[in-house]
């Protein structure tokens, strides 16, 4: 009775000396778990705007979901003076929405459409702990876990908040410990066929260098 037990005695401590050295490590569940970031993949858009004298929309030469180069004509407004004016894309991409139909009004300043950019990008919240691994331009591993066949892109750091946006609570809290302060960072991510807005992206930071 007194080996068994004191086997047991030994088989406890080694399972909570093994779990203190994992967490010391990071390699812990919940450590693993806080050092997956996962965002929503999200496509860059960008609002034409009219920009010229006042007048009357009198084509329209693109459809939504039609793809659109940079310069090409987007529509022809007949101004109050009588000229025609172009307008014209300012982006390459997808035409995501178009405000205006023939014979519409337009004045300087309104949008006539909405272009989908061919670029993609993410925001993850990272805590304090973790954001000195992370600068603007760096380059970073980007997982679409819930693809049918997970797929990893490259991605660029464009942007992290200088200041924390809120405060996460802990999945594990000992005594005294703060709540985590959350930056905010924006991933840009390569375009790919398989990718699409809405989609999951995941960055794992145990992948970056410390």
């Amino acid at each position: 009775m007194k080996f068994k037990m004191g086997v047991y005695i030994g088989i406890a401590v080694i399972l909570i000396a093994g779990g203190s050295l994992l967490i010391a490590k990071g390699k812990d569940a919940v450590s693993q778990a806080e050092n997956r970031k996962q965002g929503t993949l999200e496509a860059e858009q960008k609002i034409m705007m009219y920009d010229k004298s006042p007048g009357t929309i009198v084509q329209v030469n693109k459809a939504v979901g039609e793809a659109v180069q940079k310069g090409e004509l987007l529509c022809k407004v007949k101004s109050a003076e009588g000229t025609e004016e172009n307008v014209l894309a300012l982006e390459t991409g997808q035409m995501s929405k178009i405000v205006v139909k023939p014979g519409d009004p337009v004045a300087q300043g309104m949008p006539v459409a909405v272009i989908q950019k061919s670029a993609y990008y993410t925001d993850l919240y990272v805590q304090e702990g973790e954001i000195q691994k992370l600068s603007i331009d760096q380059g970073v591993k980007v997982h679409f876990p819930y693809l049918d066949h997970p797929d990893q892109v490259h991605g660029v750091v464009a942007s992290v908040a200088a200041a924390p946006q809120f405060a996460s609570l802990r999945m594990t809290r000992e005594r005294g410990q703060a709540d985590l302060s959350m930056f905010l960072v924006r991933i840009s991510v390569d375009a790919s066929p398989d990718l699409l807005p809405g989609m999951t992206a995941e960055v794992n930071l145990d992948e970056l260098a410390d």
